[in-house]
């Protein structure tokens, strides 16, 4: 097990693509379990409800052309349609009859050879604020926030995904695989 604090530079894999720490300014996980309460004649008492009142992680992406947004939002993409035009475009808010997936996302600091300080989502929505501030001095960058669904695994894990050997989270195949020694 590494002794050092856990932190540092940090990648995001989602929709089969990792996105490299250098495009990340800062991930916020906001997992919040909710609470029951009952009132006593020997108190107010509170428990952990088991269930998640709030369950989403959010970050910073540079973006180093809109085309990049298709790797965050498959849905909403539009792929080019002559070989003459390399890229798409993103429509948002077209009011069509599709329905997002939800997809798995996994969070690794990318110094540990392992995931065992991973924090993976089973399956995200992802919700985009785009409202950057376009100057002579900033990197354009949008807002994203990943909402955990409910799946038959739970809503997240933090950790390794295989308790029986050292693994590390393939963002191909979206699936936890055994490290190559």
């Amino acid at each position: 097990m590494n002794p050092t604090a856990l932190g540092g530079r940090a990648t995001i894999a989602i929709n089969e693509i990792e996105i490299p720490s250098y495009m990340i300014s800062e991930i916020t996980p906001n997992f919040v379990e909710g609470t029951r309460e009952r009132t006593t004649l020997g108190g107010v008492f509170n428990r952990p409800s088991g269930v998640f009142d709030t369950a989403e992680l959010s970050f910073t992406l540079f973006i180093p052309s809109m085309d990049y947004l298709k790797h965050i939002f498959p849905g909403e993409y539009n792929a080019p349609t002559n070989i003459a035009q390399p890229t798409g475009n993103l429509v948002f808010g077209a009011q069509t009859c599709t329905t997002k997936v939800p997809v798995p996302v996994n969070v690794h600091y990318e110094c540990d050879d392992t995931d065992d300080n991973d924090l993976h989502i089973f399956g995200a929505l992802a919700q985009m604020s785009y409202n950057p501030t376009m100057n002579d001095s900033d990197d354009l960058s949008v807002e994203i926030t990943l909402m955990a669904q409910p799946t038959e695994d739970g809503l997240f894990r933090l950790g390794t995904g295989n308790l029986a050997e050292p693994s590390i989270y393939d963002a191909e195949t979206e699936e936890t695989v055994p490290v190559e020694s």
